[in-house]
Formats: structure tokens, sequence, C-alpha cells
């Protein structure tokens, strides 16, 4: 009798099991949301949705294939596309009006040319006069220069990164490094001594200095639009302000103020602004509340967190309110609102860091959590660095369930929360500093295991003679190896690769590695563009640049954060920076071609970027580029 009573039992824990794993009716899932996308993650939160309706799979919206339409937007933007019924909600940064690039650029050419001009000629004067001032100036610029230029011919990471990349790294290592702080020194000497002489000079200096800053691009607010959209044709419903408390640079790669996605519950509309604000509208788009706060500042201004509705609460990332004194003023916690009012319900004693993308899920024992993780680059504050998985069964809501860190040496940089927080009932995915990937318990918050990512058997694409090769044991140096975006399908996480055109997998259980490299563009005749490294011009659909950032105009694979993928049933939509959709199945045996179900296009070669996530509502995919939003499917 005791065998059976344990075999019930058993068999009560695997169902329970299986229906954690459904991802269709779990506990977070959106009242009524079957068929929506009522927030970043769907319905669920989870990124992933299946579904009896047709999915899309193939399109182009250069040639119009499998597209239904496609809508200008005035600016950029970077949240995700909310979804009820026939109505899309999404944000875009307010559009300025400044001249258009082509302009600009003929306007800075103008300048140069004077500048030049007149420099050449004021130095012709001093060296007819043999200033003696001007002498010794150029004669002590010399050899910070000589040092300066060998210094950059020697810097591996100067010298790898692409011809876009090098003015940031550039700038950065001449206000860093004790030689460039030199050089930088001498020039400002020299330069100013030559401009002292002539006021046509000095007039001319100006206005070419104003030129480069037009060149350069960039534009910045501290408010951002929320856009309701008709979902049949794309024309525009209404559109209202969302306030925030500090400026954002617009169209930053690594995310800007309209990056949370909105959220719908059918009867009402939230928006967040990450510079600090919060709005709820009816779906007619009246004003019900809104809020403001002061977001932390400072470097990064990398706001990764997107938007979560569960039950009656919006969850955000915030730093604490004023006047908590249990918290760290510059740290960042997650806090709970109240969907009806706005109202602060509760707050975490766990912080949680700007790169981390929490996502909400079920426990083992079948209750609602949300996944927090700490550490990151450029000295991320929130401690200790790990994972906290955050209670949201009304018993012990907002309270931690279990905390964990990495017990390694190096644990400090703790690259893991650099991520989308994926987990589920039996585990939690996490990317640790270097080449490893490490397995937590998610019922118990223990280490299960780590394993190497960076020992792989790479399918590469041989252009000779158009066809894969398997290269097997392939040992990958870091920079090879860096994670774009993720995924967890059962015991495979799945993530593009940083820097190199490749998608990864990774067998949580058997540490097995595969990569299969990817085209980097599609030609204008429709053919594949392997191995050559593209770039966009940055230009939003007015043919401004308010891009201020070059490495947005990079290769697709370059360094910044796309948006999070999207499961559909088994397959898994990737999105990289040029707009190039490629669209994975997740349950392909091997790693190969076979696994690489189509390579779909968001608009014209050269003239596209994204870092955002599609949706998937009503048997169509809505996805959106810095210049369009694009319904795909029959």
């Amino acid at each position: 009798m005791n065998r059976i009573i344990k075999l019930a039992a058993y068999i009560s824990v695997f169902t329970l099991w299986l229906s954690c794993g459904t991802n269709q009716e779990s506990i977070t899932t959106i009242p009524n949301s079957k068929n929506q996308w009522p927030m970043s993650g769907g319905p669920n939160g989870s990124w992933k949705v299946e579904t009896n309706l047709d999915v899309p799979t193939k399109w182009s919206v250069r040639t119009g294939e499998n597209i239904k339409w496609k809508k200008t937007l005035e600016e950029g933007g970077q949240s995700g596309i909310a979804v009820w019924a026939d109505k899309l909600f999404l944000t875009i940064n307010p559009p300025i009006d400044t001249p258009k690039y082509s302009e600009v650029l003929k306007q800075y050419d103008i300048a140069e040319t004077k500048y030049n001009t007149l420099f050449n000629q004021v130095e012709a004067e001093l060296k007819r006069k043999t200033d003696k001032q001007y002498f010794k100036l150029k004669e002590a610029l010399k050899e910070p220069e000589v040092a300066w230029v060998k210094f950059l011919d020697n810097h591996k990471h100067y010298q790898s990164v692409s011809e876009l990349e090098k003015p940031t790294v550039k700038a950065n290592l001449m206000r860093k490094q004790p030689i460039g702080k030199a050089y930088t020194k001498h020039l400002k000497k020299y330069s100013a001594y030559v401009h002292e002489q002539s006021e046509a000079l000095k007039t001319a200096n100006s206005e070419f200095e104003k030129a480069k800053k037009l060149k350069r691009g960039g534009a910045s607010a501290k408010d951002i639009v929320l856009l309701c959209l008709d979902a049949n044709n794309g024309e525009e419903l209404w559109r209202k302000t969302v306030k925030g408390e500090i400026n954002s640079d617009y169209n930053y790669g690594f995310s800007d103020a309209t990056t949370p996605c909105p959220i719908t519950d059918g009867e009402h509309v939230w928006a967040i602004n990450a510079s600090g604000g919060m709005a709820c509208f009816t779906m007619n788009g009246d004003m019900v509340w809104e809020r403001t706060w002061m977001p932390s500042t400072g470097r990064p201004f990398n706001k990764q967190f997107d938007s979560i509705l569960f039950d009656d609460l919006i969850l955000n990332a915030e730093p604490p309110v004023e006047g908590d004194n249990t918290r760290i003023k510059e740290w960042n916690y997650l806090h709970a609102f109240n969907k009806h009012s706005g109202e602060r319900v509760w707050v975490t004693k766990e912080a949680l860091t700007h790169y981390n993308t929490p996502i909400v899920g079920e426990t083992f024992d079948g209750k609602p959590a949300v996944m927090i993780g700490r550490g990151g680059p450029h000295e991320v504050p929130e401690r200790p660095v790990g994972l906290s998985l955050i209670s949201l069964d009304k018993a012990n809501q907002g309270n931690a369930i279990w905390n964990w860190e990495p017990t390694e040496a190096n644990k400090i940089s703790g690259w893991g929360a650099l991520s989308t927080q994926h987990w589920d009932a039996n585990k939690v995915s996490w990317f640790f500093a270097g080449d490893d990937h490490v397995t937590v318990d998610s019922k118990t918050g223990q280490q299960i295991d780590k394993k190497i990512l960076n020992i792989v058997d790479q399918y590469v694409f041989r252009r000779e003679t158009g066809k894969y090769e398997l290269k097997k044991n392939v040992k990958l140096s870091h920079h090879q190896n860096q994670r774009h975006c993720n995924i967890m399908a059962g015991n495979n996480l799945f993530y593009m690769v940083r820097y190199k055109p490749f998608m990864a997998k990774h067998n949580t259980e058997t540490g097995k590695n595969e990569q299969i490299e990817l085209p980097h563009d599609i030609d204008n005749d429709g053919n594949f563009i392997w191995g050559q490294p593209q770039n966009n011009d940055g230009l939003n659909s007015q043919g401004q640049l308010h891009t201020g950032d070059p490495r947005t105009r990079g290769d697709g694979f370059q360094k910044c954060f796309l948006g999070s993928p999207t499961m559909i049933n088994n397959y898994i939509y990737f999105t990289n920076a040029l707009g190039t959709v490629y669209v994975i199945d997740s349950k392909a045996e091997t790693f190969d071609e076979l696994a690489l179900i189509a390579v779909n296009d968001l608009g014209p070669k050269g003239e596209t970027w994204s870092v955002n996530s599609l949706s998937f509502a009503n048997g169509h995919i809505y996805h959106r580029t810095m210049n369009e939003i694009i319904c795909i499917g029959e």
C-alpha cells in the first residue's frame, strides 16, 4: 500500500512538473490573453507561446513577401509591441525638428574646408615669420604624437574593433591612458596658439566644432510617446506623452527611455518610461493615473528591465523611495505597484542590476515567482552578485524564496546578470564571467554544475562550396563567445554570439556546445551575404541622425543589447541589429543547416536598424525597426 501511495505521489508531482512546462495556462498568464501579446514576454511573461494558429516563418519587407502592412514611424524607439484584439501599443521618442543628415554633411564639408584653409594659412604665416613659440610647441608635440600613434598601432582592442567603433574607443583611450593624456595636452597647447593668431580662424573653429557635433548625430529627451495603432492597418488611433525625469539619448544601442514594452489587460494600457515615468490609460487613451520617479543615474544608463504585469501588480525596477533608510540609495530594487491606482504595494529587500531582465514563472510546487539577478560590467553597484527568486504568492509576496551567489574567486565581475534571466521549475541559467555557464537548482537555490562554453562543434559555411562544414572541438577565445541574447528551451540554451555571426546551442545537462554560422545579411538579389560585416546608416524615417553612438551603425553582431528572442511553438526568432531575423528550430537534433529555418529582413539593406523583440498575436507577427512597424502574415 505504501508503494502505491508513493507512486501516486510521484505521478502527481510529475503531472505538476509537466503543467509547469507547457507555458500556456500558467498561473502567471494574464486572464483572457489567449492569442494576444499583453506585455514584453507575452501572455505569461516567458517570451514563449504555444499556438494552433499558423505561424509565419518566412517573409521579406524588401520584396513584400508575407507582409500584411507596414507603417512609417516618425522617430525611433525600442519597446516591444503589446497587442490586444485590434489595438497595438508601442512607444517612440518624441520627434524633433532637426536638419536631414544629408544637409548636415554638406554643412560639415563647408565648415571643414574653411577651417583647414585658414589653419594652413595661419601656420604658413607663423613659419614665414619664424615664430619661436610656434616652433617650440610644434617640436614639443612630435614625441607625444609618435608615442600615441605607436600606442594605437599596438593596442589589440583598438585594432580589433570595426571602423565605426574606432572613434569611440580612441576617445576613451585618449581620455584615460597617460600616453593619450600627454598627447592631448600638447595638442591643445599647439592648436590654441595657432588659433590665437587669427580672429577669423577662431570663428571658423567655432563653426567647425558645431558642425562636428551635428555630424556625430544624437538627440535626447525626458519624455516618451505612447502610440495606439489599429492592428488591421497600422493607422494611428491616438498618442499620449509619458513624462520622465532625466534626459535619455535616442536609439542608444544599449537601451533608451522607450525600452520597456507597454502593458495591457484589454481594459487599460500602462506605459513605462525608463527615464523615470509610468502612466495608465484607458483603451481609448483617457488618462487614469501617472507618476514619476528619479532613476539611478551615472553609468551605466542601460535599463534592461522590461515590463511585467502579474495579477493586479505592475513590477518595475527603481531605486528606493526617498527617506527609505533600509535600502541603499544608488541601488535598484523590484517595486510592485497597484495597476488600478499606481500606489506602491511592496519593494524587495534584494536588489537587481540595470542589465538584468527578470522573468516571471512558476516554482516546482506551482507557485508564482520572479527571478532577478545582480552583477555585470562597468561596476554596477548592487550586491551580492548572484540570483534571487522572489515570491509572487500572496502569502509571501515580495520576499526572497532563496538567494544564490557564485563561490568562485572571480565572482565579483558576475557577468551572469547581463542577460534575460530565463528559468523553469527545475533550473536557472547563469552566464558566469569568462567562458562558463552555471546551472542553479530553482527549487533550492543550490548550484547544480558548471560547464564550459568555449569548446564547440562549429558548422561553418564555406563560400567556395556553398555548403556547411563541421569543425569539431573548436576552442574559442573569450571575444568569440560573448553572449548577445538568450532563451531556454528544455535542457537547451540558445544564444546569439557577439562579435561573430554565429548562433549557439548549449545543452545544460551534457555540456555539449554547437554553433552554426549565420549570414550577415541578404543582398539586393536575395542571396545571403557571408563573412562580410555590414552596417546601416542610423537614420530615422525623416532622414535625421538622432543616433549619437556610432556603434549603433555596426555590423549587426556588434556590441549592443539586442531584443530578447521570442519562441513560438518550437521556433525561436532572433533579430540582429541590422533587422535580420533568424528563425531556429529548437527541436532540431543537430544544430546544422537544418536547424536554420529562415533568414528574413525587416527593411532595406543598409537602412534598417532594430534592437526590438517581436510579438505574436491573432496569427500575425508584429515587429519594428527605427523607421517602421510591420505586420507579418497573410
